[in-house]
């Protein structure tokens, strides 16, 4: 019941050796409530059902334990997104520094070349909005549950970043930001998108596996919350 509770509290982080914990205390699990209530074949020796005087309390255990095995099996089921989302939340981590200077660089070159105060704040925010999108992507890895408003400002913050970057190699009237004119700014925008794009595609992946994931660390939640009860059991 603990190595199981363990377990799941690592698998939500989407780590495959606590899934290979998960799987394996959770199948010994079930056999020996099996053998428990139903006697059986156990190291070579057939052992006989319990018997009536501890009933009761395998009545409560097996009751205590539906509630873990439903969400033992849920969480098992989602092993793939899981693993997914800690590699996709890696590929966001650690590409971040890179796409951090690119924005500053390209910040810094705007301001250089004496671009207005709209087109500046634009590249500003951007600079921002690397450090909030990889936050954002590490607490649904890390955290007990995932935050509808987390999940939202995730896309959101994803979607801005793309447009601004784009008004900037490009302009764009309803932002009202002009499109650079200076070559070397032009260049390491180029640089940017081009870093960009697997950012983008590590957090969409994130997003269309989300209901999942929230099914899953829903799940971890609730088996290891429920560790004492079943130990007690």
């Amino acid at each position: 019941s603990q190595r199981l509770a363990k377990a799941s509290s690592l698998a939500v982080q989407g780590n495959t050796a606590a899934f290979k914990q998960l799987r394996d205390s959770h199948n010994q699990f079930v056999r020996n409530l099996e053998l428990l209530n139903n006697g059986g074949e156990l190291a070579g020796t057939v052992v006989p059902p319990s018997p009536a005087s501890v009933r009761p309390q395998l009545e409560k255990l097996t009751a205590v334990w539906s509630t873990t095995n439903q969400d033992a099996v849920q969480l098992l089921d989602m092993e793939t997104n899981l693993v997914s989302l800690s590699k996709d939340v890696g590929s966001i981590t650690g590409a971040n520094s890179q796409l951090l200077e690119l924005a500053e660089q390209v910040a810094s070159l705007r301001l250089q070349s004496g671009a207005g105060a709209r087109e500046i704040a634009a590249a500003n925010q951007m600079v921002m909005l690397t450090q909030r999108i990889a936050k954002n992507a590490s607490s649904l890895l890390v955290g007990d549950d995932i935050s509808p408003e987390i999940a939202f400002l995730l896309g959101k913050d994803t979607n801005t970043f793309r447009d601004l970057l784009s008004a900037q190699q490009k302009g764009s009237e309803p932002l009202r930001i002009a499109a650079t004119s200076d070559a070397e700014t032009r260049r390491k925008l180029g640089e940017l998108e081009n870093n960009f794009r697997a950012y983008q595609y590590a957090v969409n992946r994130i997003l269309g596996s989300m209901q999942r994931l929230i099914v899953a660390k829903r799940a971890g939640s609730e088996i290891f919350s429920g560790s004492e009860e079943l130990l007690e059991a």
